[in-house]
């Protein structure tokens, strides 16, 4: 089974046009995206704006969140994000178990899949998240050069 990790974006962003990857700066984004990095086949970034992206696709700054004023219907964009989702399963041809690192608000999209799923850090707060993602990450991680 192929392993897809989904990780939450971030308010905290560049303010120039960057590879999605690079785009977020939050610490909690960039645990999360070396943890889906080192523990899934592949994975995608959840952005509030374009749903699901590659985190090599090169992405301009927004501003935009999911259940604020100005953003995307939730459950709207969980469909998206289900179509989207769906869409890059098709053509990798492959079976996935999802590993979920995002926020309640983003994980809409699972009422829209029958994909195995995965939520290590579901009901842990910011801080305990960090504590999780530094844990599990150990000595392997090294945060991004500015």
């Amino acid at each position: 089974m192929t392993t897809i990790g989904l990780v939450g974006c971030a308010a905290a962003k560049l303010s120039r046009p960057a590879p999605a990857r690079d785009l977020y700066t939050s610490q909690l984004f960039r645990k999360a995206s070396a943890y889906a990095e080192a523990n899934s086949d592949l994975w995608f970034i959840l952005s509030a704006k374009h749903g699901l992206v590659h985190p090599d696709t090169e992405l301009e700054p927004y501003d935009m969140r999911l259940g604020h004023k100005g953003g995307p219907p939730i459950w709207d964009w969980a469909q998206m994000v289900a179509d989207q989702l769906g869409n890059a399963v098709l053509a990798q041809n492959i079976h996935p178990e999802l590993l979920v690192l995002a926020g309640e608000q983003y994980r809409t999209f699972l009422r829209f899949v029958d994909y195995p799923a995965r939520v290590p850090m579901e009901g842990l707060g910011i801080g305990q998240q960090l504590g999780y993602l530094t844990d599990q990450l150990g000595l392997a991680y090294r945060p991004p050069s500015k």
